[in-house]
């Protein structure tokens, strides 16, 4: 049987068009139609099928045809995708508030990229994973996933993540070129080709999402971050805090689902306040007392009341909030890490970049950087007249390596 890139191939021979001539007349780029014609583009999507059939005059049963072979195409792509590569994961069955935030996704679709930043814990992840849940019926062509393990150690190369996508957009990485830059080149043709949503979590710099971003067609992507990436142009951006007092508690009660009605009213209000908004720790505490049915909300509460060992009270299994916080706190130089250390000693609920100067034992200069870097990573939050403060929980991580890095030792 005929296939899409014979018969356009010879529809092309038939008009006595080179490639890049049947590119100028369509709109098409030659490197797309080189793919088409070699068969790495089964499946071009309608508008494209259109521009091309204008372009080689065809009309009647030769029109339709090639329609025909496009969304046969398309189809067998659709089953292509589903070979396991970039899976979107599940969404949380109890997701919970975030109405301001959910509202904010709904536009994604109108930008071609998006990024949402943040600290540690208030659920970034969950967010865009909902989000691209939500945007599916609006990318026909498949949503994709991808960690990029941007605070690790080893984060995923801006080549590596390339592949991965090709891969799992084609169904084989055989084609994939070597070079990162035509690599990121296929990456954006395919993206224009087709309507998709690429979701990439947990980037950790402008040099390793930047060639991951789309370049105009009806593709887009969504970014999670730590970091606020400020060097990237031209993103719909999102900056996310905790979960308002409410929205924390209404989390709770549903993680908790029927244990019963001791388990609402003042005890979870103030496992939710103990928890500052974080969803990570709301979750954790929750998953403590559902896997514990002997336990009451009170009880957790009097484990968490005594600030000296909340941190190690908000564990879950594997699951553990200094962990999360530990991660940003690994990605700062030693200036940082004493930096962040010695604040947590201040009195008072903020501080300035004279007060850092001084308890770093460092000039206003260096102040003023170590504090960019601390509220880059969230590990600080920055107020009005060049104001900081800690969250709650990170004041007591910090706290918790002061005493810890101080008992092994001078500080360095």
């Amino acid at each position: 049987m005929t296939s899409f890139a014979e018969l356009l191939r010879g529809h092309r021979h038939a008009a006595r068009l080179t490639l890049e001539q049947l590119a100028a007349a369509s709109g098409v780029s030659a490197r797309t139609l080189s793919d088409m014609e070699r068969g790495r583009s089964t499946g071009p999507q309608h508008r494209t099928v259109t521009a091309l059939a204008d372009a080689l005059a065809l009309d009647g049963h030769a029109r339709t045809r090639l329609g025909e072979l496009a969304r046969e195409g398309r189809l067998r792509d659709h089953g292509t995708r589903s070979n396991g590569l970039c899976e979107l994961p599940r969404s949380v069955g109890d997701f919970t508030g975030r109405t301001a935030e959910l509202a904010w996704t709904s536009r994604v679709a109108q930008a071609e990229a998006s990024l949402i930043t943040g600290p540690a814990g208030l659920g970034k992840t969950t967010l865009a994973v909902r989000a691209a849940h939500v945007l599916r019926p609006g990318f026909p062509d498949g949503v994709y996933f991808l960690d990029l393990h941007g605070m690790s150690a080893r984060p995923v190369s801006a080549g590596d993540a390339l592949a991965r996508l090709l891969r799992a957009f084609r169904g084989a990485d055989r084609s994939a070129p070597r070079d990162v830059a035509a690599r990121a080149s296929r990456y954006r043709s395919l993206l224009r080709e087709r309507r998709v949503l690429v979701v990439l979590d947990n980037a950790g710099s402008e040099d390793q999402l930047r060639p991951l971003l789309t370049d105009g067609g009806p593709s887009r992507v969504l970014a999670t971050s730590r970091r606020l990436l400020a060097g990237l142009d031209g993103l719909h951006r999102l900056r996310l805090g905790p979960l308002p007092p409410a929205e924390a508690v209404l989390l709770l009660t549903g993680i908790l689902g029927g244990r019963g009605p001791s388990e609402s009213g003042p005890a979870i209000a103030e496992l939710a306040r103990l928890c500052g908004g974080l969803p990570l720790a709301l979750r954790i505490a929750g998953n403590r007392l559902v896997s514990r049915p002997g336990w009451t909300a009170a009880d957790l509460v009097a484990r968490l009341s005594g600030e000296e060992r909340r941190l190690d009270q908000l564990r879950a299994g594997d699951l553990r909030i200094a962990n999360a916080f530990g991660v940003s706190y690994e990605q700062l130089g030693e200036a940082g890490r004493r930096v962040f250390r010695r604040l947590s000693s201040v009195p008072g609920k903020d501080f300035d970049a004279s007060v850092a100067a001084v308890v770093g034992d460092t000039s206003m200069e260096e102040a003023w950087r170590v504090l960019d870097e601390l509220v880059d990573l969230g590990l600080l939050q920055e107020g009005p007249s060049g104001r900081y403060h800690f969250h709650d929980l990170v004041r007591l991580f910090a706290r918790d390596r002061l005493r810890d890095e101080s008992a092994a030792g001078p500080e360095p």
